[in-house]
């Protein structure tokens, strides 16, 4: 139907009004939009056509006019599906770690209609970290698990509506707003933000998942003071390896890096930095075939690539840094992702290419990857939100 057939008559402080606008926008109508607070034309024909009121919102179709109507009267009269007002949002958030999380607070708090989808429960990876000593107000060690459950909860006080096992599928800019496609339902929104945050790469091996947390990690940053004095395994040879291996040098023992090529990837300057730390032993062409132990790790098994002799060696920590996989695989085509398919986004307002979708947390590229910069984020998105939907409530 042509925007000439279809005419909205609303003023931009009026919710039903911002209703009516959604729902056009997320059929995809043309319409034309007209204030007869200041429109002296709009002002003469409203009370005609309304028996002389000035009832707003107003929708002429044709030569039908319907004052304030619900879902279904405006669907007959356009004879377009409409989606349900249940599954229309402020903001739809994909993702329920500290990122997604966090925005939830600040959105809902500030009374934004706020939904959060989640492809398994909430939390994230920061949910699978046991012990995480450098969050700030915590001087003793949290459990990640019992700290996202505080982050979620706050995120539900405030009225957020978090979705758990239902994922986004797409993302389909329509106009002003936003189609988020998911296996059981599509939603409508005004504003979105990606925090899917992204997944270490695993080695595969047996033992790897079941020591997830007692002695398998991914972040030296966030474990090394925990294996102080110990020997730890770290595999991998690029930048990210080498990066957290001298981290960890401060406080264990002894280091064995693995690599399965037959040389380093990282900067010279780093491998320099590595040959010279005392403790650190470096074996190329080697592959961690599988990890020991029952509570806790207890030592690999490293196959020789070059011979194919397999020993074990024990150690009380593996550490694997293979690189990050981005959960955004779905907007490839919708959103610009850098090379390695994260999300690109201005780091000062997290924007997207498509405006009014931002990205924070692990998922954005170039983000720092750490619980307390995706908390930072998460804010920074939420009154990027807040921004961009007050100013398209109205037109």
């Amino acid at each position: 139907m042509g925007s000439a057939d279809v005419v909205l008559f609303a003023v931009p402080w009026c919710n039903r009004c911002h209703r009516i606008r959604t729902l056009l926008s997320a059929a995809g109508v043309n319409y034309r939009e007209v204030n007869p607070e200041t429109d002296p034309d709009a002002a003469r024909e409203l009370p005609a056509l309304t028996g002389g009121k000035m009832d707003v919102p107003a929708v002429r179709v044709g030569t039908q006019v319907l004052v304030d109507p619900d879902g279904k009267t405006l669907a007959a009269a356009l004879g377009v599906e409409l989606p349900a007002p249940d599954r229309i949002y402020d903001v739809v958030i994909l993702g329920a770690g500290p990122a997604g999380l966090t925005c939830a607070i600040y959105a809902a708090r500030e009374r934004l209609r706020t939904l959060v989808l989640d492809k398994a429960l909430p939390g994230g990876q920061a949910a699978l970290t046991e012990r995480i000593e450098n969050y700030p107000g915590f001087p003793d060690p949290v459990n990640g698990a019992e700290l996202m459950e505080r982050i979620l909860r706050q995120a539900r006080r405030f009225g957020a509506e978090i979705r758990t096992f239902e994922p986004a599928t797409g993302l389909e800019p329509r106009g002003p707003v936003f189609r988020v496609l998911t296996d059981q339902a599509e939603y409508v929104a005004l504003a979105v933000v990606v925090a899917t945050g992204s997944v270490y790469r695993r080695l595969g091996v047996p033992g790897e998942e079941e020591l997830v947390g007692r002695g398998v990690s991914f972040c030296a940053t966030c474990d090394a003071p925990f294996f102080r004095g110990r020997h730890v395994v770290v595999v991998g040879g690029g930048n990210s390896a080498l990066q957290e291996t001298v981290h960890l040098a401060d406080y264990a023992d002894r280091i064995t890096l693995v690599q399965v090529l037959d040389r380093l990837t990282a900067s010279a300057v780093l491998q320099e930095r590595i040959r010279s730390l005392p403790g650190v032993e470096v074996l190329l062409k080697h592959r961690v075939r599988r990890i020991l132990g029952t509570q806790g790790v207890e030592g690999v098994e490293l196959e020789d690539l070059d011979s194919g002799t397999v020993r074990t060696l024990a150690c009380e920590g593996v550490f694997v840094f293979i690189g990050m996989e981005p959960n955004a695989g779905f907007l490839a085509g919708v959103l610009d992702l850098d090379p390695q398919g994260f999300v690109e986004a201005d780091p000062a307002t997290l924007q997207t290419s498509v405006p009014g979708v931002f990205a924070a947390g692990d998922v954005r590229a170039g983000s720092a990857r750490q619980i307390t910069a995706a908390v930072g984020e998460g804010t920074v998105a939420a009154f990027m939100v807040q921004r961009w939907v007050e100013r398209h409530r109205s037109p």
